[in-house]
Protein backbone atom coordinates (compact mmCIF):
# COMPACT_ATOMS: atom_id res chain seq x y z
CA UNK A 1 0.00 0.00 0.00
CA UNK A 2 2.76 2.17 -0.86
CA UNK A 3 5.96 3.33 0.76
CA UNK A 4 6.18 3.57 4.09
CA UNK A 5 6.70 8.06 4.85
CA UNK A 6 10.45 7.92 5.57
CA UNK A 7 11.22 5.55 2.70
CA UNK A 8 9.37 7.56 -0.06
CA UNK A 9 11.08 11.07 1.27
CA UNK A 10 14.19 9.57 0.34
CA UNK A 11 13.00 8.02 -2.90
CA UNK A 12 12.00 11.43 -3.86
CA UNK A 13 15.63 12.65 -2.68
CA UNK A 14 17.08 10.13 -4.89
CA UNK A 15 14.78 10.92 -7.80
CA UNK A 16 15.58 15.15 -7.43
CA UNK A 17 19.10 14.31 -7.42
CA UNK A 18 18.12 11.49 -10.88
CA UNK A 19 16.20 14.62 -12.39
CA UNK A 20 18.57 17.76 -11.83
CA UNK A 21 21.43 15.69 -13.28
CA UNK A 22 19.73 14.43 -16.12
CA UNK A 23 18.76 18.17 -16.76
CA UNK A 24 21.81 19.49 -16.35
CA UNK A 25 23.74 17.42 -18.58
CA UNK A 26 21.20 17.33 -20.77
CA UNK A 27 21.18 21.49 -21.41
CA UNK A 28 25.17 21.42 -20.92
CA UNK A 29 25.64 18.45 -23.98
CA UNK A 30 22.45 20.63 -26.24
CA UNK A 31 24.93 23.29 -25.57
CA UNK A 32 28.09 21.92 -26.47
CA UNK A 33 26.90 19.63 -29.04
CA UNK A 34 23.29 20.39 -30.36
CA UNK A 35 23.92 18.81 -34.02
CA UNK A 36 24.73 15.17 -31.91
CA UNK A 37 22.00 15.37 -29.75
CA UNK A 38 19.48 16.24 -32.39
CA UNK A 39 20.64 13.57 -34.34
CA UNK A 40 20.68 11.51 -31.29
CA UNK A 41 16.85 12.44 -30.16
CA UNK A 42 15.53 12.09 -34.07
CA UNK A 43 17.00 8.49 -33.99
CA UNK A 44 15.05 7.87 -30.30
CA UNK A 45 12.27 9.43 -32.08
CA UNK A 46 12.48 7.22 -34.87
CA UNK A 47 12.81 3.76 -33.27
CA UNK A 48 9.73 4.65 -30.81
CA UNK A 49 7.15 6.07 -33.71
CA UNK A 50 7.37 9.50 -32.44
CA UNK A 51 8.76 10.78 -35.61
CA UNK A 52 5.28 9.14 -37.69
CA UNK A 53 3.07 11.94 -35.65
CA UNK A 54 3.46 15.23 -38.25
CA UNK A 55 2.42 17.24 -35.06
CA UNK A 56 5.81 15.90 -33.42
CA UNK A 57 8.66 18.14 -35.35
CA UNK A 58 12.19 18.81 -33.92
CA UNK A 59 11.37 22.20 -34.09
CA UNK A 60 8.74 22.31 -32.17
CA UNK A 61 9.68 20.45 -28.84
CA UNK A 62 13.29 19.79 -28.35
CA UNK A 63 13.90 23.74 -27.57
CA UNK A 64 11.57 22.71 -24.11
CA UNK A 65 14.07 20.15 -23.20
CA UNK A 66 15.67 20.90 -19.90
CA UNK A 67 14.15 24.08 -19.02
CA UNK A 68 12.98 25.22 -15.86
CA UNK A 69 9.86 24.24 -16.89
CA UNK A 70 10.79 20.65 -18.23
CA UNK A 71 12.62 20.08 -14.85
CA UNK A 72 9.31 20.46 -13.02
CA UNK A 73 7.19 18.31 -15.01
CA UNK A 74 9.67 15.46 -15.40
CA UNK A 75 10.09 15.48 -11.50
CA UNK A 76 6.47 15.32 -10.95
CA UNK A 77 5.88 12.75 -12.86
CA UNK A 78 9.13 10.88 -11.42
CA UNK A 79 8.01 11.47 -8.33
CA UNK A 80 4.25 10.55 -9.01
CA UNK A 81 5.47 7.07 -10.31
CA UNK A 82 7.13 6.57 -6.77
CA UNK A 83 3.66 6.28 -5.70
CA UNK A 84 1.81 3.57 -8.45
CA UNK A 85 -0.18 1.41 -6.90
CA UNK A 86 -1.72 -0.33 -10.34
CA UNK A 87 -0.89 -3.23 -11.36
CA UNK A 88 -2.12 -5.72 -14.92
CA UNK A 89 -4.25 -8.27 -13.42
CA UNK A 90 -4.25 -6.41 -10.22
CA UNK A 91 -8.18 -4.36 -8.84
CA UNK A 92 -8.06 -1.25 -10.20
CA UNK A 93 -8.39 1.87 -8.12
CA UNK A 94 -12.05 3.07 -8.13
CA UNK A 95 -11.13 7.13 -8.31
CA UNK A 96 -14.23 10.12 -8.51
CA UNK A 97 -14.27 11.49 -11.81
CA UNK A 98 -16.79 13.77 -13.34
CA UNK A 99 -18.38 14.05 -16.57
CA UNK A 100 -18.63 16.97 -18.77
CA UNK A 101 -22.02 17.51 -17.50
CA UNK A 102 -20.58 18.02 -14.24
CA UNK A 103 -22.22 14.99 -12.88
CA UNK A 104 -19.49 13.43 -10.36
CA UNK A 105 -19.09 9.73 -10.88
CA UNK A 106 -16.53 7.10 -10.04
CA UNK A 107 -14.03 4.94 -12.80
CA UNK A 108 -15.53 2.27 -12.68
CA UNK A 109 -19.09 3.60 -13.60
CA UNK A 110 -16.97 5.41 -16.56
CA UNK A 111 -15.63 1.49 -17.58
CA UNK A 112 -19.44 0.74 -17.69
CA UNK A 113 -21.44 2.55 -19.63
CA UNK A 114 3.66 23.04 -16.37
CA UNK A 115 5.88 22.08 -19.57
CA UNK A 116 4.13 21.64 -22.74
CA UNK A 117 5.81 21.48 -26.72
CA UNK A 118 5.47 24.52 -28.82
CA UNK A 119 2.96 24.05 -31.26
CA UNK A 120 0.96 22.15 -29.30
CA UNK A 121 -2.34 22.96 -27.50
CA UNK A 122 -2.44 26.11 -25.45
CA UNK A 123 -4.04 24.57 -22.11
CA UNK A 124 -2.83 26.36 -19.02
CA UNK A 125 -2.39 24.56 -15.12
CA UNK A 126 -6.12 24.13 -14.07
CA UNK A 127 -7.19 25.85 -11.27
CA UNK A 128 -10.46 25.17 -11.04
CA UNK A 129 -12.69 22.21 -12.18
CA UNK A 130 -14.74 24.51 -14.84
CA UNK A 131 -11.17 24.90 -16.45
CA UNK A 132 -9.99 21.24 -16.43
CA UNK A 133 -14.07 20.87 -18.13
CA UNK A 134 -13.32 23.72 -20.63
CA UNK A 135 -9.99 21.51 -21.65
CA UNK A 136 -11.87 18.58 -21.89
CA UNK A 137 -14.13 19.65 -24.15
CA UNK A 138 -11.38 20.56 -26.70
CA UNK A 139 -11.12 16.49 -27.23
CA UNK A 140 -14.92 16.06 -28.03
CA UNK A 141 -14.18 18.52 -31.32
CA UNK A 142 -12.20 15.17 -32.65
CA UNK A 143 -15.54 13.10 -31.70
CA UNK A 144 -13.52 10.78 -29.99
CA UNK A 145 -15.63 7.14 -30.08
CA UNK A 146 -15.66 7.12 -25.88
CA UNK A 147 -17.12 8.70 -23.63
CA UNK A 148 -14.76 11.48 -21.31
CA UNK A 149 -14.26 12.28 -18.23
CA UNK A 150 -11.91 14.31 -16.30
CA UNK A 151 -10.13 13.69 -13.19
CA UNK A 152 -11.23 15.64 -9.76
CA UNK A 153 -9.09 18.80 -8.93
CA UNK A 154 -7.69 16.51 -6.31
CA UNK A 155 -5.70 14.66 -9.07
CA UNK A 156 -6.78 11.18 -7.44
CA UNK A 157 -7.17 9.16 -10.03
CA UNK A 158 -3.91 10.96 -12.04
CA UNK A 159 -2.13 9.62 -9.07
CA UNK A 160 -3.30 6.30 -8.39
CA UNK A 161 -3.16 5.26 -12.23
CA UNK A 162 0.75 7.19 -12.16
CA UNK A 163 -0.95 8.61 -15.59
CA UNK A 164 1.87 11.84 -15.93
CA UNK A 165 2.10 12.69 -19.10
CA UNK A 166 -0.11 9.73 -20.59
CA UNK A 167 -0.72 6.11 -20.33
CA UNK A 168 -3.60 3.92 -21.64
CA UNK A 169 -5.14 1.48 -19.75
CA UNK A 170 -7.70 -1.39 -20.11
CA UNK A 171 -10.13 -1.78 -17.57
CA UNK A 172 -13.21 -4.41 -17.18
CA UNK A 173 -15.36 -5.62 -14.00
CA UNK A 174 -13.39 -3.38 -11.86
CA UNK A 175 -9.37 -4.88 -12.86
CA UNK A 176 -6.61 -3.78 -14.89
CA UNK A 177 -6.44 -6.14 -18.03
CA UNK A 178 -3.53 -3.55 -19.77
CA UNK A 179 -1.38 -1.59 -18.17
CA UNK A 180 0.34 0.51 -20.60
CA UNK A 181 4.10 2.20 -20.17
CA UNK A 182 3.92 6.53 -19.75
CA UNK A 183 4.08 8.23 -22.87
CA UNK A 184 4.88 9.87 -24.92
CA UNK A 185 7.97 7.35 -25.62
CA UNK A 186 6.26 4.29 -23.96
CA UNK A 187 2.72 4.64 -25.49
CA UNK A 188 1.33 1.81 -27.74
CA UNK A 189 -2.02 2.50 -28.73
CA UNK A 190 -1.65 -1.15 -30.77
CA UNK A 191 -1.39 -3.19 -27.94
CA UNK A 192 -4.78 -1.58 -26.57
CA UNK A 193 -6.15 -2.19 -30.02
CA UNK A 194 -4.63 -5.88 -29.75
CA UNK A 195 -5.84 -6.30 -26.11
CA UNK A 196 -9.85 -4.75 -27.23
CA UNK A 197 -9.81 -6.68 -30.27
CA UNK A 198 -8.96 -9.93 -28.03
CA UNK A 199 -11.96 -9.39 -26.06
CA UNK A 200 -14.12 -8.41 -28.61
CA UNK A 201 -13.80 -11.92 -30.12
Amino acid sequence: MGLPLPGLWLKRLWVLFQVGLHVAMGKVLLTLFPGRVKQNILAISEKTGVAKNPHFSYENWIPTFFSTQYFWFILKVRWQRLEDMTEQGGLAPNCPVVRLSGQRCNIWDFMQDGWAFKNNVDIKNHQHLQDRLRAARLLLDRSPQCPVVVDTMKNQSSQLYAALPERLYVLQDGRILYKGKPGPWNYHPEEVRAVLEKLHS
